[in-house]
């Protein structure tokens, strides 16, 4: 009436508690599948990388209507197009980190900043990364 006695030199199996199951479960499985985040590319509503064509004469950005026309540019946007200078970038949403990526056809880099510059900027190559965030009042802040 006891613990069992083992047979033959085997122990009992470990009883688990149901929090202690599914930690070994979250070790096993839940570490091993991490995936970053993934977005559908294009100009579609339901883009989470907008892809924005700039011309020669293109030089700002406006996050709340130059993606899509019925809502806000999602958190990465993806520069195509002949864009060389600095690109003044107004209208974001609090809170939102934004990923600027250079897709530009020319090798020369560009520089994002809130309008006017008044919060930092921020210098990307061709194909290259920058981040800024969205602080309150739509101050984007990207030094």
């Amino acid at each position: 009436q006891g613990v069992p006695t083992p047979v033959s030199g085997i122990s009992p199996a470990p009883m688990w508690s149901v929090g202690q199951a599914a930690l070994h479960l979250l070790l096993l499985y839940g570490f091993t599948n991490v995936q970053g985040a993934k977005y559908v590319i294009g100009q579609e509503a339901n883009s989470g990388a907008f892809e924005v064509h700039f011309d020669d004469e293109k030089r700002s950005l406006d996050l709340a209507s130059d993606c899509h026309s019925m809502k806000a540019c999602p958190p990465v946007i993806i520069m195509t197009g002949r864009h060389v200078g600095t690109i003044d970038v107004n209208n974001c949403v609090e809170g939102v980190m934004y990923t600027f990526v250079n897709k530009g056809d020319l090798d020369a880099g560009v520089v994002v900043q809130h309008e006017g510059g008044l919060y930092g900027s921020k210098g990307i190559a061709q194909f290259g990364v920058g981040t800024c965030f969205c602080y309150k009042e739509g101050n984007l802040l990207c030094g």
